[in-house]
């Protein structure tokens, strides 16, 4: 039988805690907030990536995307700003959006296969962009100017 002073005790619960702390912060890394978006009288469950750490990371690495799902990148300010596909495996269509409006769409992109693959910018600034499954634009017939309305946050 094991016997430890106070001092071990507390010693012992700190590094639990660390480590319970540690694996917390590094678990929502991988689970990101969910939203519910509208655009062309389509509902899309997407991951938010409102983080640095999240936007670079975005859809990087996953085996799939299914036709209902996506991934809303959101931005304090307006800017045009430049997404590629580095460590993707599927192709996806990129939706540029400035205050829940359309302004550009990048369809069917395919997985880079390359060292340097090719990087993507929108015509105009935005604050947020959509990445969803490639084809979903096409068959929804989305246009510059459509609506986008994020339901819940």
């Amino acid at each position: 039988m094991f016997k430890f002073s106070i001092k071990q005790y507390l010693i012992i619960i700190c590094v639990a805690f660390f480590i319970v702390g540690g694996i917390y912060l590094k678990w929502r890394e991988y689970f990101l907030p969910m939203a519910i978006v509208k655009i062309a009288g389509q509902e899309i469950q997407v991951e938010l990536a409102k983080t640095p750490k999240a936007q670079t990371n975005g859809l990087s690495g996953r085996s799939k995307l299914a036709a209902n799902q996506g991934m809303l990148f959101l931005f304090p300010f307006a800017e045009k700003r430049s997404f590629w596909m580095k460590d993707m495996n599927f192709p996806i269509d990129i939706i540029w959006i400035n205050n829940g409006e359309i302004v550009d769409i990048a369809p069917n992109l395919p997985p880079a296969i390359e060292a340097n693959p090719p990087v993507y910018y929108p015509r105009l600034p935005v604050n947020a962009v959509l990445e969803v499954k490639a084809g979903f634009s096409v068959k929804n017939g989305l246009k510059i100017g459509d609506k986008v309305e994020m339901l819940t946050k």
